[in-house]
């Protein structure tokens, strides 16, 4: 077999890259080049010749705007037998000839188009051109970072004091013990505020749009909640689900939902709740107001009677002193709501 070829190829159109072409239909594509795009290399391998090339890794897709240039290789096909060789062109990845997270593009440089053609050369049909700034990467981070300001980081606790400037930004993570550096934690962040100039940023859970973090030894320093938490402090040092968004909704598509804790569940708002629906109009009662208002009347059934000049008391009050030792078990000892006046 011959040795792998390596080139260097501009992109320039899709070849039904985002449609799905049927295998009775194709006139129009190949099921086998799913996600391939038109390019022209650099070198001019096929004298200007425009090909398609398709994903070397189909299960993880970046696939490149029209106007960016990838680094392709050539190697055996679908078509390859023991007694035969067939090849096809491969992309692996975009080239960051900008640095730019949104979009590296440099279209026309392996054509013959003028400089207006150039300018009116567009990255796709839906793609809109945006300023993101790049995470700020810390010793051994592995970061995914998408084009329109969404993340994943596999990061860690980072305790040791660093130079001055060695980061540019420090993180908004950090574990209490220092024995802890070097502790896992991952962040996945939807949209937060972009600097110009490609200026670093850190994420932040109060200011980016929605925030997922799963850590280990780690405190949150930037989480902040509607009420104070005094009894358990929302600082916890040890593994935590945190999430953030201005609207969170869990659903149980088939089975029941289970909110489960060993300490306490902790309903923390400064509004309303509503159990069985948002249209929910039964109020709940407060416990002790309950039990004091019980109290007084068992109090009064017991008190004597004044008719008149006489006076007297029920001849059975078994059914009263009853009602006043079950109402030592009125309030539960484990479930608790906050007191509101109106």
């Amino acid at each position: 077999m011959s040795d792998i070829r390596w080139d260097v190829a501009e992109v320039l159109d899709y070849d039904y890259t985002y449609q799905y072409v049927p295998p009775t239909d194709q006139s129009l594509g190949n099921t086998n080049n799913l996600f391939a795009i038109k390019v022209r290399t650099v070198t001019a391998l096929y004298n200007d010749e425009i090909f398609t090339v398709r994903p070397s890794n189909i299960n993880l897709k970046q696939i490149p705007l029209v106007g960016e240039f990838i680094l392709i290789y050539k190697t055996f096909n679908e078509y390859t037998s023991k007694s035969r060789r067939r090849e096809g062109w491969y992309y692996v990845t975009t080239i960051d000839v900008h640095s730019n997270i949104n979009e590296n593009l440099l279209p026309g440089i392996t054509g013959d188009l003028t400089d207006t053609e150039i300018a009116n050369i567009k990255p796709g049909k839906t793609f809109k051109s945006k300023a993101v700034s790049p995470l700020q990467p810390y010793e051994g981070d592995f970061l995914l970072e998408g084009r329109h300001g969404n993340s994943i980081r596999f990061g860690s606790s980072i305790n040791t004091t660093y130079p001055e400037k060695y980061y540019h930004a420090g993180p908004t993570w950090f574990s209490p013990v220092s024995d802890n550096d070097g502790d896992p934690i991952i962040i996945l962040s939807n949209g937060r505020n972009n600097l110009t100039n490609k200026e670093f940023v850190i994420e932040n859970i109060e200011q980016d749009a929605s925030s997922l973090y799963l850590t280990s030894t780690q405190v949150v320093d930037t989480l902040t909640l509607s009420k104070d938490l005094t009894i358990h402090n929302y600082s916890y040092a040890g593994s935590q689900f945190i999430g953030a968004a201005d609207r969170i909704i869990l659903r149980a598509k088939k089975d029941i939902a289970v909110i489960d804790s060993e300490m306490a569940i902790v309903l923390n708002t400064p509004g309303e709740i509503y159990i069985g629906g948002e249209d929910a109009e039964e109020n709940m009662v407060h416990g002790k107001v309950l039990e004091s208002i019980l109290q007084k009347i068992l109090n009064q059934l017991k008190s004597p009677i004044q008719c008149g000049t006489m006076s007297g008391t029920f001849l059975d009050t078994s059914a009263i002193n009853s009602a006043q030792s079950q109402l030592k078990e009125l309030k539960n000892s484990k479930y608790f709501i906050t007191k509101n006046t109106i």
